[in-house]
């Protein structure tokens, strides 16, 4: 999912400086502290950040830091939305997700249908002076990827707003989507970010970044700081990578980005239409999804098209979902479509309607 592809030579280059100096020393470092500016300085609505290992991590932290900042225990998320694999961010990922997961954490999640605003005023008033966050992945994939809506979004802020509640956007993908952020993008301020993957190089990291007020909660210097480290957190080796990642991942590299997954996604439409497929996503995140079908044939089609598309070169995530990179160009793109339109072609002729 990093936007760069694999082994892009600067962010290479940036790691092997940083390992010649100390890969990992449990201890804050400079390169943490360069890469805190250049994410803060890129987002601008946000003062503080702090790092994790994984996005699994950084949700987690974000959940602990709204819980502690309103002095509530429950956290509404969009239904089917993935936000890692800790307790409380399995439990909108269905009964199958919730295995292992304690009775008591379940109650203190509620979840809501995506871009269903009624369902989320109703979730405020049937939990009143108990919400402590409203969690919001901006493109869901494990929810079809299918972008929460702007008027979602607006309802999500004011209800926090009313009630105390804090707004995460969970941007572990999604930041990729424009360079402030997906939910900036629509004008939305959320109270806490949730990043990974794109920050980190394709090493592994997680982030949470908000306002001053908010992130004071984790000041070890208080009396009543939340305790919060890793050994590897914020690793120089990661920082480093991370930097570099994020340098040549300019608004104009995302604005290109996103242009080419906008042809991918017209060309890929076209060519799947007749086979009753659609395409869905946005910027430069794509997925081809069956049309007018059940949840179990969208599966068996889901992993048909993952071997179909694999045999002719083109590597989708489990979900077959797909990520552009920034060494990509119109032929590439072009190349990719063709492609995925023979894969379609091939999983309609073999997995029964």
């Amino acid at each position: 999912m990093g936007p760069h592809g694999n082994a892009h030579p600067a962010i290479v280059e940036a790691a092997q400086r940083a390992m010649r100096d100390g890969m990992a020393f449990g201890l804050p470092n400079m390169l943490e502290i360069d890469h805190a500016r250049v994410i803060l300085d890129r987002l601008g609505y946000v003062d503080q950040i702090r790092y994790t290992n994984s996005g699994t991590e950084a949700l987690m932290l974000a959940v602990r830091l709204a819980r502690a900042a309103t002095g509530r225990d429950v956290v509404i998320f969009m239904r089917r939305a993935y936000h890692g694999h800790s307790d409380v961010a399995l439990v909108p990922g269905g009964a199958h997700s919730r295995r292992g997961v304690p009775d008591g954490v379940t109650r203190d999640a509620v979840e809501v249908a995506p871009n269903d605003t009624q369902a989320l005023a109703a979730a405020f008033d049937a939990h009143r002076g108990r919400i402590a966050a409203v969690i919001i992945d901006p493109l869901p994939n494990r929810a079809g990827l299918v972008a929460i809506d702007l008027s979602c979004w607006q309802a999500a802020r004011k209800l926090c707003d009313e009630t105390g509640a804090l707004l995460v956007s969970d941007e572990v993908i999604s930041l990729r989507l424009a360079y402030q952020g997906a939910a900036m993008a629509l004008g939305i301020v959320p109270d806490l970010i949730t990043m990974g993957k794109i920050i980190g190089g394709g090493t592994p990291v997680g982030a949470v970044a908000g306002t001053a007020d908010h992130m004071a909660i984790l000041d070890p210097l208080r009396r009543d700081g939340l305790k919060h480290g890793g050994t590897f957190s914020g690793n120089p080796l990661t920082m480093a990578a991370g930097i570099a990642s994020m340098r040549l991942f300019t608004a104009a590299e995302v604005d290109r980005l996103n242009a080419l997954g906008h042809r991918l996604r017209c060309r890929l439409a076209a060519g799947v239409e007749d086979y009753g497929w659609e395409v869905r996503g946005a910027g430069s995140l794509f997925r081809p999804y069956p049309r007018d079908t059940t949840p179990e044939r969208t599966r068996a089609a889901h992993e048909a098209l993952w071997w179909a598309a694999y045999d002719t070169g083109v590597l989708l995530t489990q979900g077959c979902q797909g990520a552009l990179s920034t060494p990509m160009d119109d032929t590439i793109v072009d190349e990719i479509a063709e492609c995925l339109v023979a894969a379609v072609a091939a999983v309609a002729e073999s997995v029964p309607a």
